[in-house]
């Protein structure tokens, strides 16, 4: 089995040096490195620049979106670069920027075309409108007055109407009477020439009691004497052979009856007949007119209408004119407002593609020239003496270490002159004597 056996460290055989003290970093060294590590720390100073060129790009119009975007986001690494170190692929990308941002000034610049011209333009523009406002009115008035007149014309007409349509409808009433009696006339005289041909014919030959009753019917009809119609019963009763005398007078006053009531509906018929014609004529004339009137009434309301929609339309057209002629003044201020936002936007756009011009023109600036040192001050004249050895800070101290020993010393002999008179006292002479010694003695301090 494994024993554990602990052994006891051995002394190191090299000698223990103790820690050494941090160097110091020479202060060229430092100031040196700490620049390098500033210019590494320092921000482009020209962000806020390539944050205004890129948002220009952005808001520009007639470019698809993407694109914008594309450009937008490559302003800082194009221009970042000077002129003499920068990429061709940088430069298309700058290409196409200037591209937009001088479309952006083009359309800045007809905005503001536009509007110079519309507040140029002000005092025609205010005259054309108060002009049109006057031109409107005068004509609502006379449309106004046309349509009143064409009311007037169109209530006339109608009234003539009227009474045309009344003419008409009293001719024709005339006509339809006149022309039923003359109807009637026709129909008995067609009634009369059918029995006589047709019954009474042959209930003189025949006796058939149905042929009978229809003749005695129709005579009745035609009013015929009841007295003969009542002898031709007697008489058509009886069969050809039992007929007497008296029968045949009957037969011939029947015929008599026939043709009497014949010649009498064809004379009411041929003196009817003008009488029909000039019926027929006077309604043919009245429908004439009546039409004649409807066509004027109905144009008269045609024209009324049309006058009504041209009225109509001059009203808007005046009450368009009056807005207009009222919205002037606030379309003006708003003109000029827009002219001044637009010079500034102008401005705006100007300086941003004044500044993209010349970020992108620069080119890598030439190295500075070193600094010439600082001339040397010139030392006083006593201090320039050949052979004297430069002050030195002990000689300072020295000095005034004797000057403040002499002052004391100086002090206290006038102090015992004015009170022992000019007997200079052994403390006195020790003292001064001291304090030249220490003097002395600090002036080869300093001097070692």
């Amino acid at each position: 089995s494994l024993q554990l056996v602990s052994v006891a460290p051995r002394a190191s055989p090299l000698p223990q040096v103790s820690a050494m003290p941090a160097m110091k970093r020479p202060a060229a060294a430092s100031g040196v490195a700490s620049a390098a590590k500033k210019g590494r720390r320092t921000a482009d100073p020209n962000l806020a620049k390539y944050d205004s060129i890129a948002a220009a790009v952005r808001d520009a119009d007639g470019y698809p979106s993407g694109i914008k975007a594309m450009l937008a986001s490559a302003v800082k690494v194009s221009l970042a670069a000077p002129r003499d170190v920068r990429h061709g692929f940088a430069e298309s990308m700058l290409a196409m920027m200037e591209e937009v941002l001088k479309s952006v000034e083009a359309s800045v610049r007809q905005k503001v075309a536009e509007l110079e011209l519309k507040v140029g333009e002000s005092d025609q523009e205010k005259a054309v409108r108060e002009a049109a406002v006057d031109s409107t009115t005068a004509s609502c008035a006379v449309l106004t007055e046309a349509l009143e007149g064409a009311k007037a014309k169109l209530t006339a007409a109608n009234e003539e109407h009227a009474k045309a349509k009344a003419a008409l409808q009293a001719v024709e009433a005339a006509q339809k009477s006149g022309d039923e009696a003359l109807h009637a006339a026709a129909d008995r005289k067609a009634q009369l020439e059918a029995v006589s041909t047709g019954d009474y014919a042959l209930v003189k030959e025949t006796t058939s009691p149905k042929l009978l009753k229809a003749f005695l019917k129709a005579a009745q009809g035609f009013g015929f004497d009841a007295h003969l119609v009542k002898a031709a019963e007697s008489t058509f009763a009886k069969a050809a052979g039992d007929k007497g005398m008296f029968d045949g007078l009957v037969v011939t006053e029947l015929d008599a009856a026939f043709a009497a009531a014949l010649a009498a509906v064809g004379e009411e018929l041929a003196s009817g007949e003008p009488a029909k014609a000039e019926r027929a004529a006077a309604v043919e004339a009245a429908r004439a007119e009546a039409a004649a009137k409807a066509e004027v009434d109905q144009a008269l309301k045609a024209k009324l209408c049309e006058t009504q929609a041209v009225l109509a339309a001059a009203v808007g057209a005046k009450k368009a004119a009056e807005k207009a002629a009222k919205d002037f003044g606030p379309e003006m201020q708003k003109a000029s407002a827009d002219l001044a936002a637009a010079d500034k936007e102008l401005a705006e756009r100007l300086a941003v593609l004044a500044t993209f011009e010349v970020l992108a023109a620069r080119t890598t600036p030439p190295p500075p020239e070193p600094e010439a040192p600082p001339p040397a001050e010139e030392a006083p004249a006593e201090e320039k003496a050949e052979g004297e050895a430069p002050p030195i800070a002990g000689d300072a101290v020295m000095a005034e270490a004797t000057s403040e020993e002499e002052a004391t010393a100086e002090r206290e002999v006038l102090d015992h002159k004015s009170r022992w008179g000019n007997e200079r006292p052994v403390w006195a002479s020790s003292a001064k004597n001291s304090g030249e010694g220490q003097a002395g003695e600090a002036h080869r301090a300093a001097s070692v």
